[in-house]
This record gives structure tokens, sequence and C-alpha cells, in this order.
């Protein structure tokens, strides 16, 4: 961008019966455009300009104007394909705007929503044992050292195929969120690698002299995620 070039903010959004879709979303943009917009004083393509009247006009007949305060005659079919031909709008602006400096803020409430699934609180806990019966053992000791979140046992432990010898122990716990989370990871002071995007990933690889949960704990994985739903056919696998 050059260092002379305009930058602004613009709203997105549809108000019936304004006659526009486009809002000063800063005092600069205000000052330059005014408040409500004429998608003809931006640097627009002709077919996104008129693309936006048709939009507009669309929006103007989800509205009864002979009972304004009452339901919307739009359909839900009609109330999606409008969804979609707003995205579309919305897709047209920023590639657009944003070559001349402006930002554009989607506020028409148009976007798909993203129902996620509850967070998981779980842990990946691995130890050696010389049989089923000592590793039954170590899951039991495992539930009572992480009593605190209300642990449960997703499998039964299970040889780890990387490891001979090792088992591995798989537990989920409430309650799924941060602070519990946090508290869990707490429990040794050091030799977490910890990943926070949304989701919390961290993983207890020891270094000597250090303790998580039991003394035989040899590698630990714990996930605060949103579980993908299982195919059909198939359990999830976290990892």
């Amino acid at each position: 961008m050059a260092a002379n070039q305009y930058t602004g903010c613009i709203r997105y959004f549809f108000d019936a019966g304004s006659g526009v879709c486009l809002w000063a979303g800063d005092d600069a943009t205000k000052e330059r455009h005014g408040f409500a917009i004429d998608a003809n004083d931006l640097p627009l393509l002709t077919n996104t300009q008129r693309w936006l009247q048709y939009l507009i006009a669309w929006y103007d007949t989800s509205l009864n104007w002979d009972d304004p305060g009452g339901a919307s005659p739009w359909s839900d079919d009609e109330q999606a394909r409008f969804r979609l031909a707003a995205q579309e709008g919305v897709t047209r602006l920023q590639q657009e705007l944003a070559p001349a400096g402006y930002e554009l803020c989607d506020e028409s409430c148009t976007a798909p929503v993203i129902h996620l699934p509850p967070l998981k609180l779980r842990a990946r806990i691995f130890m050696p044992a010389a049989d089923a019966a000592e590793a039954d053992e170590h899951d039991q000791a495992l539930l009572a050292a992480l009593a605190a979140f209300s642990p449960h046992p997703i499998d039964a432990p299970e040889p780890y195929w990387k490891e001979p010898g090792w088992y591995e122990h798989y537990f989920e716990m409430t309650p799924a969120d941060q602070d519990a989370f946090d508290a869990i990871v707490a429990l040794s002071e050091r030799d977490w690698h910890v990943t926070r995007d949304g989701e919390c990933d961290a993983v207890w690889d020891p270094s000597p002299g250090h303790v998580f949960l039991l003394p035989e704990v040899t590698w630990a994985h714990i996930l605060l995620i949103h579980p993908n739903p299982p195919a059909p056919d198939q359990e999830y696998l976290p990892l």
C-alpha cells in the first residue's frame, strides 16, 4: 500500500427502507463519504454496485410494509438464499475495497453460523507395565491422582504400539474449561509444550527428575478440544 493511500473502515449491513447497505465505520470515512455511503462513491465495479442495489431492493421485501412490526413475509428458504447472496456481496466488497485501503466490517448477520460441539477435556497418559493387570492398577492410581477433575476412562489401558512395555491410559475429565486445563498442566511445573489457538493442547515430555501425577508416568498429552463427530461406522480418534 502506498504511503499516501487512503485508509478507512466501512460497515456492511442492511436497514429496510434506507436505500444503502454501506456505512462509515470511523470518523475519517464519515468525513469523506458521510455516514450512509453511496456505493457509487467507492472504487467498485459497476457489476458490484448493481449487485448491492439488487440486495438492498431484495432486503426491503423482508419487511411487511403494511405491518412493519409483524412477521416477515420471507420463508426460511428465501432467508437462506438472501444470506448466500449477501455473503457474495461481502466477497466482492473485500476484493475491490481492500486494494484502495478500506477495511470491510461485515455486520450483516448473514454469515453461516458454525455450531461447535461442546469442549472436551481429555488426557492420554503413558506408563510402563509388565502386563494388563499392572496396567489396570496404574489406571486406578491415575484416577485417584486426577480425582479433583472427576475423571472417567474412555478406554481400558492398551499397549502402546510405538513403545513396547508402555500402556496408554485415556481419560475424560470435567469441567471441560480453560481453568481445569491449566490446573492439570500446573500439576507438573515444567516440561510442558503448550499450544493455545481456540483449543488447547499440552504435551509433557519429561526431563530427568520431574514427575507428573505419578513417578512412573513417562509421557502425557492433555487436550481441551471440540471433538470431531464420529463417522457413522468409525469412532472418533483424537490423534
